[in-house]
C-alpha cells in the first residue's frame, strides 16, 4: 500500500504523469477565508404561517474553492448558479439545512461529507442561495 505523503508516478504512452496523494491532514495554512455557519430558527408568524431566519452558530476558517457558476433565465428572471467546495475543520453540529455566510454572499450546504471518515476536515458542496 502507497503512503498517503508518496509520489506515484504513472507511465503513460502520450506523457508520464505524476501524481500526487493528498496527506490525510489539512495543512493549517489552507483555511485562509472566514466564514459563518447559520443554522435556521422557524417562528410562527401571527397569519400562521412559518417564517425561517438564520442565528449564528460559529464564525471558523474554511478553505473554499469555486468549482462551476452559471447564469439563467427562468420564469421570466435572471436566476445565478455558483457551485464550490468549503472544507473546514471536523465539527459534529453542521447539518445540511444550514447556511453559510462568506464575505457579503449566502451559500446553501447541498452536501457534508467527513472527509476520509477521520473526523478532522468537513467537505461542503455548496451553491449560492438567491433570497
Amino acid at each position: 500500500m502507497v503512503s498517503p505523503n508518496t509520489m506515484v508516478q504513472e507511465n503513460s504512452n502520450v506523457t508520464n504523469k505524476v501524481v500526487f496523494k493528498r496527506c490525510f491532514m489539512s495543512r493549517s495554512g489552507e483555511f485562509r477565508s472566514r466564514v459563518t455557519l447559520r443554522k435556521p430558527v422557524k417562528t410562527r408568524a401571527t397569519e400562521g404561517d412559518v417564517r425561517v431566519t438564520y442565528e449564528d452558530v460559529a464564525e471558523t476558517w474554511a478553505a473554499i474553492d469555486w468549482k462551476s457558476g452559471r447564469r439563467y433565465e427562468a420564469a421570466a428572471k435572471l436566476n445565478a448558479d455558483v457551485q464550490g467546495v468549503i472544507r473546514l475543520r471536523y465539527r459534529t453540529d453542521v447539518k445540511a439545512d444550514w447556511r453559510i455566510y462568506y464575505s457579503g454572499r449566502v451559500l446553501e450546504i447541498l452536501s457534508i461529507a467527513n472527509a476520509w471518515e477521520r473526523n478532522a476536515e468537513l467537505v461542503l458542496q455548496c451553491k449560492e442561495a438567491m433570497d
